[in-house]
């Protein structure tokens, strides 16, 4: 479909067409095979599309709902299994809590494993008042203007 009415046909199949467009779409749906087939291709689409948004049947909705209702009617509260559940989530705590013993000194953050980094950022710190002071960073907006025009008349 070469004509150059793909786009046109979704929105008048949409019903998105305004009056022009929609009585233009029409007038060349007569007179081409192609659009015509492409029509029918979407109208068969939306068809098999509108099978699976009808929903559940009431029967198999019913039935899970009596399924659902009866299980409900099998749960009954227990003090004696909500306590006997705290006591294991206390002894549990408790064994986590003694288990951990102290914290370890040799995972602190500077172990030695980046010493060698650490001095290597020193260093770069201590260097750079000495390289902002020397004036080789220093530029203005007007002294690149003026190396920019410079080298314009030099050339």
């Amino acid at each position: 479909m070469n004509c150059g009415y793909g786009e046109k046909l979704i929105l008048y199949f949409y019903g998105e067409a305004d009056a022009g467009l929609k009585a233009g779409v029409e007038a060349h749906l007569g007179t081409c095979a192609d659009c015509r087939e492409e029509l029918d291709a979407l109208r068969l689409a939306a068809g098999r599309l509108d099978v699976f948004s009808a929903g559940p049947r009431e029967a198999v909705l019913e039935a899970v709902l009596s399924a659902a209702r009866s299980a409900r009617r099998g749960l009954v509260f227990s003090w004696r299994e909500a306590l006997l559940g705290c006591a294991l989530a206390s002894v549990l705590a408790g064994v986590f809590a003694l288990s951990a013993g102290p914290a370890r000194t040799d995972l602190a953050w500077n172990s030695g494993l980046d010493s060698g980094l650490d001095s290597v950022e020193y260093s770069v710190y201590q260097e750079q008042p000495e390289a902002a002071s020397a004036g080789d960073w220093d530029y203005s907006l007007s002294d690149l203007e003026a190396e920019g025009l410079g080298a314009a008349e030099n050339v």
